[in-house]
């Protein structure tokens, strides 16, 4: 064997026996373009690639799992999964899971019809309206006491893909208003354009609804070294390039 050979022999065996010593991640979360998506059997998206990097410099290496988001949450509060992304913070989620820091910003705006021209100033302005939410979104705590007082008529939305339905329902008078992450819903609106016209006229309002959030990845508490790998996790994360990060 000539050692050209042997050379180029290592150079391709090397890093796949490198690979192999990573312990595995087990990353669990739902689809939700353009942070997390299925293309060609691979799971993409913003925050995913964020997590690749960060959980190979830790020395990790990830698999990926996208499941329904109910079924997500139950997998890592469990510890069969040992991390899910792309939540934001709350109390009673911080009872099962060790939060990152953010990985990027949740802005939450209303979406509504573009020709009816619908401003607000406070939740108030917009009372007695057909109000569209995501039954698996956890919103700003001001806007959820707001819908608990009655104020606005509330559909819950549970399908697989409950942002685009909701942008659908707009679109054809079913609904006054869908409150959803802007990057989110403007995302789909541009990817399905093409297949529903009707959502041409539907755009988002101006103003957030609560504070701007953080998106969070988080460590079931489960995980016997959950909140160490939290640390590590932030840690790596503030060294990210800022272009590695958003």
């Amino acid at each position: 064997m000539s050692g050209r050979f042997l050379a180029l022999l290592l150079a391709v065996l090397l890093p796949v026996v490198a690979h192999a010593d990573r312990p595995t991640m087990t990353v669990v979360t739902s689809t939700y373009p353009p942070f997390q998506y299925l293309e060609n059997g691979e799971v993409k998206g913003t925050h995913t690639e964020t997590l690749r990097r960060v959980l190979a410099r830790m020395g990790y290496d990830p698999v990926f799992q996208l499941v329904p988001w109910a079924r997500a949450e139950a997998s890592a509060r469990a510890g069969t999964s040992d991390l899910i992304y792309s939540l934001t913070h709350s109390p009673n989620r911080a009872r099962h899971y060790h939060f990152t820091n953010p990985i990027s910003e949740a802005r939450d705006v209303f979406f509504s019809l573009s020709d009816r021209g619908l401003q607000w100033q406070e939740l108030d302005d917009l009372a007695g309206m057909r109000v569209g939410l995501s039954a698996f979104y956890s919103y700003a705590p001001e806007f959820m006491d707001w819908l608990a007082a009655g104020n606005a008529r509330v559909i819950r939305i549970s399908q697989e893909s409950p942002e685009l339905t909701g942008l659908k329902m707009v679109a054809f008078g079913r609904i006054d208003l869908f409150i959803c992450e802007e990057t989110v819903c403007r995302y789909l609106i541009d990817k399905h354009i093409a297949d529903h016209p009707e959502l041409a006229n539907v755009s988002a309002m101006p103003r957030t609804v609560g504070e701007v959030r953080g998106f969070r990845a988080a460590f079931s508490r489960q995980h016997p070294k959950g909140e160490a790998l939290r640390d590590e996790f932030n840690k790596v994360l503030a060294e990210l390039k800022p272009s590695d990060s958003d």
